[in-house]
Formats: structure tokens, sequence, C-alpha cells
């Protein structure tokens, strides 16, 4: 029994930690670990993003389309598309803006025109010919006939589905994406049926932008990563 207590004493003494190397093993195994998960969570959060705007594109697809086929033509966008230099940065910073300012909430879900000369909005508000002139270029709502007016955004528009702009007294309201642009950027859907370069020539453009997180260059300066997904493709970077 006093040998076995003995040897079993020696055996006690002969136990040791971790070496410098092997510890400097276990925190490399961590570190990619860790690398994997958030790579991973980046991928899962991105995939997210991508199928909440997919299925708002398809979604607003189905309801244009089916305007035009009630009405015989597209909703009508912003004029100044089909102004827009494609080949130049002046021209596509333009086109930037003119896509995202745009009637087509109002064309989508109707805006019957009053005897006051106004356009009657789905949300109560009133909308004038000259707003829509000044922001569009357009002289007013196509889908505004009373007795042949139609609502093809089904069901209306919740407030989280546009913005309210404010303009001159009064308001604008354009579609926006449900995803963040970057930080507090305001996310509007882009719309084009009008710009001879546009991607479907015999259809309508309808895309949006939205963040896929940043990354470094080879001096470390971040740069955001804008995913664009059109109905023209899948989203693409």
């Amino acid at each position: 029994m006093g040998e076995t207590g003995i040897e079993a004493e020696g055996q006690r003494g002969t136990r040791r930690g971790f070496t410098l190397v092997e510890l400097l093993v276990v925190i490399t195994i961590m570190g990619i670990i860790a690398a994997m998960v958030v790579g991973m969570s980046a991928m899962a959060g991105r995939k997210k993003r991508d199928t909440v705007v997919t299925a708002m594109k398809a979604r607003l697809s189905l309801f244009i389309n089916t305007y035009q086929s009630k009405m015989g033509f597209f909703p009508p966008d912003n004029a100044t598309n089909a102004l827009c230099d494609l080949t130049t940065p002046a021209g596509l910073q333009a086109y930037e803006v003119s896509t995202g300012m745009n009637s087509l909430i109002y064309e989508l879900t109707g805006a019957p025109f009053s005897t006051n000369g106004n356009f009657a909005a789905f949300d109560g508000t009133s909308l004038s010919g000259a707003k829509v002139s000044g922001l569009c270029g357009r002289g007013g709502i196509a889908n505004s006939l009373p007795d042949e007016m139609h609502v093809y955004y089904q069901p209306l528009p919740n407030p989280k589905d546009y913005l309210v702009v404010p303009v001159g007294g009064s308001s604008f309201d354009i579609l926006v994406v449900p995803v963040d642009l970057m930080g507090n950027t305001t996310n509007f859907w882009h719309y084009d049926c009008s710009n001879p370069n546009r991607h479907n020539p015999h259809g309508f453009d309808l895309w949006a932008e939205y963040s896929a997180g940043s990354r470094k260059d080879t001096n470390g300066n971040v740069f955001p990563i804008i995913i664009t997904n059109g109905n023209w493709n899948m989203a693409s970077q």
C-alpha cells in the first residue's frame, strides 16, 4: 500500500501545464474558428437582406406588370431618366437621383383627379399636378380617372413601405427599400421605363441598392460594399 501511495505521489509530481507552443496553437485555432463564425454570420445577414429585397422586388414587379396589362403602358417614370447619358459620370449621377425620385407609389395605388385640380392620394393627402411636374417632370398621375382608376398595390402600402418627403409645405410619398443603404441614408427604389440604355429595353428596370458590409484595401482604408438587386438579374455586387 505504501508503494502504491509513493507511486501515485510520483505520478502527480510529473504533471505539467501547456507549453508556449501548445498555447500558441490553441490561440491560433480559436482565432480561425472565430473568423469563420464572423464570416458565416455576415453571409447569413447578407442572404437575409437579399431575400427580403428580392421578395419586395418581385411584388412590385407584379404590380407594375399588372398595371401595364390594364393600362397599355408602364407606370410613367421620372421624365429626366430618358435624358441621362449613362456613358458619363455626370449622367450616371443624375440618373441615380432621377430614378429614385418617382411617382410609382401613386400610379400603383391610384390617385383620382378631383374637382379642385389635385389628385387624391391613398394616404388621404392631396397631390397637385404642379408638384408631380416639379419632382418627376410629369403633368400628373396617369392612373387617376375616377371611373377607370385601378388599385394595383394590394394590400395598400404600409407606412414602412414608403417615405413621406416634405416638399414646399406639403409632402410627396416615395417607395423605400426595406433594408439600409449606408447608415441613415434614405434608400429609395429605383425605377426606369424610358432611358434607351436601360437593361430591359422593352420593359422596365426596377432595382434596389443596399449595404452588404465593408472591405479594406491594401492601405487599410475601409470601403462600403453596395449590392445592386435589379429585375434584370439576381443580387450582384
